[in-house]
């Protein structure tokens, strides 16, 4: 009989794709060089904005980030990681994975404790000086900022909700703006922009229909 081995019996990565199925890694300042030189395109880059939840690797759950973040794309039903080959359970860039992915040591979390959410990167870190999304960028931020999201999930909206319902409204128009003025695809979007408002609202218990070519806000 075959003994089972443990996340802690181990002392090297079996490449078993665990850690592949709760969406793509934070990127950080050493994985910079990957992104200028096309290895980590940024349509296959998600930006998560402050107020944001996001997986946690070492707690295997959500949480409300506290700086912006910006990940590799999760994708499928299962949100598994860009790069994640599901039929080899393994890395397709495994030998020039994102920092974190090569912190994230599961018998040892010692490594991974010390880099979240820390040194990590935003949008403008990868985006050139004179880049002309930048200033979409900036005023995106300054007139959408994503509410706390963890608040939300826990209390809803409160008197908050017709705000929020405007917000999701405008922020629709801006970004489509932005997306046709530059021809981005859908990938170049969410690194842009992060997801959409509305989409946010989903995630946290809120329910949006369209009605008269306006989203309506409602929660239970």
């Amino acid at each position: 009989m075959t003994e089972k081995i443990t996340a802690e019996d181990r002392t090297e990565c079996i490449q078993c794709g665990t850690c592949c199925t709760s969406g793509g890694p934070a990127l950080h300042s050493d994985d910079l060089i990957m992104v200028r030189d096309g290895r980590l395109p940024k349509a296959q880059l998600i930006t998560i904005r402050k107020g944001e939840l996001a997986h946690n690797p070492l707690t295997n759950s959500l949480q409300r980030i506290k700086n912006e973040l910006v990940k590799i794309s999760g994708v499928g039903r299962e949100w598994n990681c860009y790069y994640f080959d599901p039929m080899e359970k393994g890395c397709t860039i495994y030998e020039k994975r994102p920092k974190a992915c090569r912190s994230l040591k599961c018998w040892d979390t010692a490594e991974i404790e010390q880099l979240i959410e820390k040194d990590t990167v935003s949008r403008l870190d990868l985006l050139a000086e004179d880049d002309p999304l930048r200033p979409h960028i900036e005023e995106h931020e300054k007139r959408f900022p994503c509410p706390d999201m963890q608040e939300l999930l826990e209390k809803g909206p409160g008197e908050q909700r017709g705000d929020l319902e405007e917000s999701i409204n405008q922020e629709i128009i801006f970004r489509q703006k932005v997306v046709t003025k530059y021809d981005l695809s859908l990938g170049e979007e969410l690194f842009v922009f992060g997801r959409p408002l509305f989409h946010l609202m989903i995630s946290v218990g809120g329910q949006v229909r369209e009605v008269s070519n306006r989203l309506v806000l409602s929660w239970d």
